[in-house]
């Protein structure tokens, strides 16, 4: 079991409960997503790369997830980059292989996409206050 430093204990004030919210939320779509399709889940390698798609060794951020959509497979990187405290923006990029069909052959393929931590992070927290706004009687929901 790996040692966890003083900086890095006492970074991690307080878990937000939008953030676990979150989590299991996509966790569980992507758990029902992947049992639809059975044992033909794509298997996703997701990396950070650079502007001209090269990828940038030693971030500790690539994963081999096996999921249901790209969307669960960016949604498993999240939840990987949370869990090694990542911060910042980040170009990720999905490669895995199209599955045949009749009409098609299998084929690579790539997607990026900028995924900014810091901001879902803020908005998890943001969402946080608001529901506890909403429990004090200074906000009102549904308002909008």
């Amino acid at each position: 079991m790996p040692l966890i430093s003083r900086s890095t204990a006492m970074s991690k004030v307080h878990v937000l409960k939008r953030a676990l919210a979150r989590r299991e939320r996509d966790e569980l779509f992507a758990a029902f997503s992947a049992s639809l399709l059975g044992d033909k889940a794509i298997l996703f390698h997701v990396e950070t790369v650079d502007e001209t798609r090269k990828p940038i060794p030693g971030t500790g951020l690539d994963i081999v997830v096996r999921a249901g959509t790209t969307d669960d497979a960016f949604a498993a990187w999240e939840r990987h980059a949370e869990d090694v405290d990542a911060i910042g923006k980040h170009r990720v990029q999905l490669t895995f292989i199209q599955p045949a069909t009749d009409e098609e052959p299998a084929v690579e393929m790539e997607v990026v996409r900028k995924i900014d931590l810091d901001l879902i992070a803020l908005c998890d927290e943001l969402g946080d206050l608001y529901d506890e706004d909403v429990r004090l009687g200074l906000a009102i929901p549904h308002v909008f």
